[in-house]
């Protein structure tokens, strides 16, 4: 288990779900020791009406996930790599070396929590399917990282909906397809800032896109404003076999009155 977890909102059946999920592992998936999946599905007690937890059961779910990763760990080789909470329950998924004693270290788990109905089950999944399923999709990840980002400027005391000048920082293979994408970007309103080559330390950016295109634009950085203009310049960068890669800008706080 890594400590970059991050949750975002989907729909599984049709039905509104929130799934939390370990994404520091991605890059390690599949573990070819842990080829087992283990699953612990919990019903709630106190659905909200759209199938969702409500805030008053969520300390006492959380505490449930947590003696179940403390029970199944030890006894069966496994690793908590994501929850699914939708349609009235709780879903736990581990990886694991084997079932081993699952039923045994779930109803140990479970005993402190007798007001709760649960089932469990596991499969043989070597290529971790289910943790790919519910690996979030490139929208998704874009919008939880802006959400990260937006809550330290929050911290800061920023007022989202005031516009500022923003940066955008994104990267291609060849002078030709950042020339392409900068034409695209200027003739929807954002400058050019700057157009480099960066020194390799300066970027994490792989060697095969080191194409720099810093563009600004003054916009509003709310959450419903900032996830549209940077899914369209994602979206733009891939057209142009580039990438994306965030925004900035200032803090930027409510005028003295």
């Amino acid at each position: 288990m890594s400590d970059e977890w991050d949750f975002y909102f989907a729909r599984i059946n049709d039905a509104p779900a929130s799934i939390f999920i370990d994404l520091g592992i991605r890059g390690d998936v599949p573990l070819e020791k842990r080829p087992w999946l283990l699953w612990v599905w919990v019903q709630l007690n106190a659905a909200k009406p759209d199938g969702l937890a409500s805030n008053e059961e969520a300390a006492r779910l959380n505490a449930v996930g947590e003696a179940l990763d403390a029970a199944l760990g030890p006894t069966c080789g496994a690793q908590l790599v994501a929850r699914v909470t939708g349609a009235g329950r709780r879903e736990f998924y581990f990886y694991a070396t084997e079932p081993g004693e699952l039923q045994a270290a779930a109803a140990s788990a479970m005993k402190a929590f007798e007001d709760y109905k649960y089932e469990f089950g596991s499969t043989f999944q070597p290529e971790w399917d289910q943790y790919l399923s519910l690996y979030p999709s490139d929208t998704n990840l874009e919008r939880m990282q802006n959400r990260r980002l937006l809550q330290v400027l929050a911290r800061d005391g920023d007022v989202h909906e005031l516009p500022r000048k923003v940066e955008h920082w994104l990267y291609f293979a060849n002078a030709a397809t950042r020339t392409a994408c900068r034409e695209t970007l200027t003739g929807i309103g954002f400058a050019v800032e700057d157009e480099s080559l960066p020194e390799a330390e300066e970027t994490e950016i792989d060697d095969e896109l080191p194409y720099q295109l810093v563009v600004s634009r003054v916009d509003r950085v709310d959450s419903h404003s900032i996830n549209g203009i940077t899914i369209e310049l994602a979206r733009l960068a891939r057209e142009h076999a580039g990438i994306y890669d965030g925004w900035d800008c200032t803090v930027t706080r409510e005028a003295a009155q």
